[in-house]
C-alpha cells in the first residue's frame, strides 16, 4: 500500500508540477524533516541534561544520607559514654559481670536478677531522660567475649541471649575495647547504634578493667527528618525480610503483620509518608527500586524524581562482599523542571516553526528569481548545519569528527608550501578532582572557562579542538615546533593566574605535550602518538608543564 501511495506522488509530481516546484516542494519537506531531526535532537540533549541533574540530586542524597546516619551514630556513641562514664553505673555492672559468671553466666541466677535490677534502677532516670532529649530508643548493657546480654533497659525481660552471631558494632567493641557505632538490626530492634566501652573506675583497681560494653540506639526517625529538611526529597528506609529472619528473635518476628511485608519481601523500617506504599505498588517504581537507578514519573499529577540506593549495616561498610540488608528509596517533586523541560520543547519547535516559515518564504522567493539563487540558499543551508555538527556542544570548540577533515587540509598546505605544521594535546591536571570535589556541574563551567581562553588566546590560524573528556587538541599550522612551544607556554602561565569556573587562581593548571609533524608523509596519527608521549613525559615529571618531542621540523620540511 506504502510503495503504491509514493508510485502516485511520484506520478503527480511528474505531471502537474514544474522542476522549479519540485525542487522547492523537495526541499521544503527536507527542511521540515530537519527541523523536526533539530528539535528532536535538542528535547534529546535537554532530557539527557534532566536526567544528569537528577541523578546528581541522587548523589547529594546518598552523601546526605550517610553523613546523618554517622552523625547520628555519634551522638548515640556520646550518650552511651556520658552513661557509662557514672561512677555507681560502672560498679553495678562490674557486679552484674561478677554474678552472672559465678551463676554459670547466660541468665544467671537470683544474685544476677537483684544486680540487674539495681543497675535498671540506676539508669532509668538518664534512660528516660535521653529518650525525650535524643528520641534515644535502646540502652543495652552486654558482658564477656560472646557479647551476652545483660540488661536491655528498653525490653527488660529479654536478656541472658548470646549476639556475637548478630551484633557487629558490639563484638568489635568487646574484642578492641573501642568506640564503635553504625546502622545495624538485633534481636528485637534495628536501628542506629553507638557502642561504648565500659570500665571500673582507676581507684577501684590497680588499673581500669574492662567490664563489658553499653550500647545506645535510635530509630530512623529523627534521622529522615533532618534529611528531609536539608535534601528537600521524601525518603523510606525498606529492609529485607531474609535479614530480619537472621537477626530477630522468632517471636519478635512474629509480630510483624504479614500485610506488612511488601510484595518483593521488604519491610518498611522507616518513613515519614505512608504513600510509599502505594508508589512501591507501582511496577515502574518497584522496577527502579530493584534496579537501584534514578528516574522521573508522573504520579497522580505530580512529576516526582525518584532514586534507590542500598542500605549498608554497619558490617557492610566494613566488608564489601557482604550483600546490602535493605533499600533506601527518595522521592522529590521536579513538576518545575518538567515544566522547563516542556516549556523549552515548545519553545523550540516555535523556533523550528518560524525558521521554518521563514526559510520557506526565502526559498520561494529565490525560486522566483532563479534556480541558482535557490542553490545558494541551500549552500548556506548546509554549511551552517555541517558548522553545528563539527563542534561541541558544551565547549564551542571543534570536535574529534571534525578533526580529520581539517587537518588533512592543514597537511596538505604545509606540503604545497614546504611549511612546517605543529600541534599539542592540552590536559587538564587533576580534573577528576574537580568533579569528585566540586560536582561534574562545576566540572562542565571549568572546561567552558578553559575553551574560552584557549580561543582567545590562539592565533587566529591555530584552532582547538575537544579531543577527550578534559583534553584539548591545538593545531598549529606553519609553525615550528618552539614557536608551538612557546603559544603553550603562554597559555599555561594564563591557566595559573587566572579563576576559571569559580575555582581559586592557581588551582587549575595543565600539562602540554608538544609534537610537529616529522615529515611529509607523516600521518595524523603517527604526530599525535608523538604528542602523546611528550604529554605523558609532563605528567611524568609531575604536571604543570610543557614537553615536546625531539623532532626538527625544519630539517623535516627541507627534506620534502
Amino acid at each position: 500500500m506504502n510503495g503504491s501511495l509514493q508510485i502516485l506522488f511520484n506520478t503527480l509530481m511528474m505531471r502537474h508540477f514544474s522542476t522549479r516546484t519540485r525542487i522547492f516542494l523537495a526541499l521544503s519537506l527536507l527542511l521540515a524533516v530537519s527541523d523536526a531531526l533539530f528539535v528532536l535532537i535538542n528535547y534529546r540533549a535537554e532530557q539527557a541534561r534532566f536526567h544528569t541533574h537528577i541523578e546528581q540530586r541522587a548523589e547529594n542524597l546518598r552523601n546526605l544520607f550517610a553523613m546523618e546516619v554517622a552523625n547520628t551514630s555519634l551522638r548515640m556513641q556520646q550518650i552511651a559514654t556520658f552513661i557509662a562514664a557514672m561512677p555507681e553505673v560502672q560498679q553495678a555492672f562490674s557486679l552484674g559481670r561478677q554474678t552472672v559468671e559465678a551463676e554459670g553466666g547466660g541468665l544467671g541466677g537470683e544474685k544476677s536478677r537483684q544486680a540487674r535490677a539495681h543497675l535498671l534502677a540506676l539508669v532509668n532516670d538518664p534512660w528516660q531522660k535521653m529518650r525525650q532529649l535524643y528520641d534515644t530508643r535502646q540502652l543495652h548493657f552486654q558482658i564477656g567475649e560472646q557479647a551476652t546480654s545483660f540488661l536491655r533497659v528498653h525490653a527488660t525481660e529479654k536478656f541472658g541471649d548470646s549476639l556475637d552471631d548478630v551484633r557487629h558494632t558490639i563484638m568489635d567493641a568487646i574484642r578492641e575495647q573501642k568506640h564503635t557505632g553504625g546502622f545495624e538490626c538485633g534481636r528485637i530492634i534495628c536501628g542506629i547504634r553507638g557502642v561504648s566501652p565500659v570500665n571500673n573506675l582507676p581507684d577501684t583497681a590497680a588499673n581500669p578493667s574492662f567490664i563489658g560494653v553499653l550500647e545506645a540506639g535510635t530509630s530512623f526517625h529523627n534521622t529522615l527528618d533532618l534529611i528531609e529538611k536539608s535534601g528537600g526529597a521524601s525518603i523510606a528506609v525498606l529492609l529485607a525480610k531474609s535479614h530480619l529472619e537472621e537477626t530477630y528473635f522468632p517471636d519478635r518476628l512474629a509480630m510483624i503483620p504479614p500485610d506488612d511485608f511488601l510484595s518483593d519481601g521488604h519491610f518498611i523500617e522507616a518513613t515519614l509518608h505512608p504513600e510509599i506504599r502505594s508508589y512501591l505498588a507501582d511496577e515502574r517504581i518497584a522496577q527502579l527500586v530493584r534496579d537501584k537507578k534514578s528516574d522521573w514519573f508522573q504520579m497522580n499529577g505530580k512529576a516526582l524524581a525518584f532514586t534507590a540506593f542500598e542500605l549498608r549495616d554497619y558490617l557492610g561498610l566494613i566488608q564489601a562482599e557482604r550483600p546490602a540488608v535493605g533499600t533506601v528509596v527518595a522521592w522529590l517533586p521536579v513538576d518545575a523542571e518538567v515544566s522547563d523541560l516542556y516549556h523549552d520543547l515548545k519553545v523550540n519547535i516555535g523556533y523550528a516553526i518560524i525558521a521554518y516559515l521563514l526559510i520557506e518564504g526565502l526559498l520561494f522567493l529565490a525560486l522566483q528569481k532563479a534556480v541558482e539563487g535557490l542553490e545558494g540558499v541551500i549552500a548556506r543551508q548546509t554549511r551552517s548545519l555541517k558548522d553545528l555538527a563539527a563542534h561541541d556542544a558544551l565547549t564551542g570548540l571543534y570536535n574529534r569528527h571534525y578533526l580529520d577533515e581539517f587537518v588533512a587540509r592543514v597537511y596538505a598546505s604545509s606540503d604545497r608550501q614546504r611549511a612546517p605544521c605543529s600541534l599539542a594535546i592540552m590536559d587538564i591536571d587533576y580534573f577528576k578532582q574537580v568533579n569528585d570535589t566540586y560536582g561534574h556541574l562545576r566540572g562542565d563551567q571549568v572546561l567552558q572557562a578553559c575553551a574560552a581562553l584557549v580561543k582567545a588566546r590562539l592565533r587566529a590560524s591555530d584552532i582547538a579542538f575537544r579531543y577527550g573528556g578534559e583534553e584539548f587538541l591545538l593545531v598549529f599550522p606553519a609553525t615550528e615546533i618552539d614557536k608551538a612551544q612557546q603559544i603553550c607556554e603562554t597559555l599555561r602561565t594564563q591557566l595559573i593566574g587566572k579563576s576559571l569556573g569559580g575555582l581559586v587562581i592557581g588551582k587549575l593548571t595543565a600539562s602540554f605535550g608538544v609534537a610537529c609533524r616529522s615529515a611529509t608523509n607523516e600521518t595524523l596519527e603517527r604526530t599525535l602518538a608523538r604528542a602523546d608521549r611528550a604529554l605523558y613525559e609532563a605528567k611524568r615529571l609531575g604536571r604543570n608543564r610543557v614537553e615536546i618531542t625531539m623532532d626538527n621540523c625544519a630539517e623535516a620540511a627541507s627534506d620534502t
